[in-house]
């Protein structure tokens, strides 16, 4: 097992153990109703990373978390209405791939309460994860703060196995 951030940071590329049953790379909304949790984004590494709730999402039914890197990061930008809680999940409702012949992508992703995040980078490679010990529900965030529910969510410093990969890469 591996933690989730050591998949953000390592700088080799990431053997995946099986392809994608359903890929986030060739098909629209592959990643309706999965919850965006956290990103990062690492100039050093010119990459970000988002990480997903996947015990939500439509087209996974093995998984319970997911990874998406964004390598040789060109564009990244968050729109969102402020809110006034201090948790919410923010869903995937509307999802775009575009990926070019050299690998190039460009993701468009739109989230219910209103939020869209689009990236545009060189390659992209998307790991879904297997986090052992949390909960088969998300957990509820009403009145709770992100102490309080850390150990129910794949996070950062989740130890995980990848069950399956994609990348939008050519090499």
């Amino acid at each position: 097992m591996t933690l989730i951030e050591d998949i953000f940071t390592r700088q080799d590329r990431y053997q995946p153990t099986e392809p994608i049953d359903c890929d986030p790379f060739r098909e629209d909304d592959a990643l309706f109703d999965a919850q965006l949790l956290d990103c990062r984004v690492c100039p050093t590494s010119n990459r970000a990373a988002l990480l997903f709730e996947m015990r939500t999402a439509e087209q996974f039914p093995s998984g319970n978390g997911a990874i998406l890197i964004a390598h040789g990061l060109q564009s990244f930008h968050w729109d969102g209405a402020p809110t006034h809680r201090p948790l919410m999940a923010f869903s995937v409702q509307e999802y775009e791939p575009s990926v070019r012949a050299d690998g190039g992508v460009r993701l468009n992703l739109g989230f219910f309460p209103e939020g869209v995040l689009s990236i545009v980078a060189d390659r992209a490679d998307f790991h879904l994860l297997e986090v052992p010990g949390i909960p088969q529900a998300p957990p509820n965030y009403s009145e709770r703060d992100l102490g309080q529910v850390l150990d129910e969510l794949p996070w950062w410093s989740s130890p995980c196995t990848v069950l399956q990969s994609s990348t939008t890469s050519t090499a």
